[in-house]
């Protein structure tokens, strides 16, 4: 036990000192009973804090599961349905707002007629673009520029070396 003389340090400046190596706390917890069973639980729960940790997953453990992945793709059949499936839920998510909102089948006649009629009207624009674009011979012009984005795409991908992993 300590002696009157020497009080117990406060538990914040005996952990700093344990953290630390060395210090006048840690002295007196050699000769203190209280103070060294309150470092002794400290390290039991440290050790058991320890124990808890999960585990690092092995160093090739990410390309063995790519490796996995790429050995067995995903059938376009099942992402067809899966595309679908979305497809069709939020077509149906869509018509439950609608009728939600009081929409009535006149109401969603009129909006589907009308989507028609914009649909039919950004056509023609788009349309009539492309004709005005190759009137005017800015088509080889787009495409000459397109072909050098895409160079330069090419070129920047080869220097950032985006390298495929090895396969394991």
């Amino acid at each position: 036990m300590s002696t009157p003389t020497t009080p117990c340090p406060d538990l914040e400046v005996l952990f700093a000192q344990l953290t630390e190596g060395q210090g006048p706390a840690l002295e007196h917890s050699k000769t203190c009973v209280a103070c060294s069973a309150v470092l002794e639980e400290h390290r039991e729960l440290e050790k058991d804090l320890f124990r808890l940790q999960d585990p690092f997953p092995p160093a090739n453990f990410v390309p063995q599961v790519m490796a996995r992945v790429a050995a067995a793709p995903v059938p376009a059949s099942v992402e067809l349905k899966t595309g679908f499936a979305i497809l069709g839920g939020a077509l149906a998510l869509a018509f439950v707002i609608l009728v939600a909102r009081g929409a009535t089948a006149g109401q969603l006649g009129i909006s589907v007629a009308h989507w028609v009629v914009e649909s039919r009207a950004i056509l023609v624009g788009l349309v009539r673009g492309i004709a005005m674009a190759w009137k005017t011979a800015s088509v080889p012009l787009a495409g000459s520029l397109a072909f050098l984005l895409a160079l330069s795409l090419v070129g920047l991908k080869k220097l950032a070396g985006t390298d495929v992993p090895a396969k394991v």
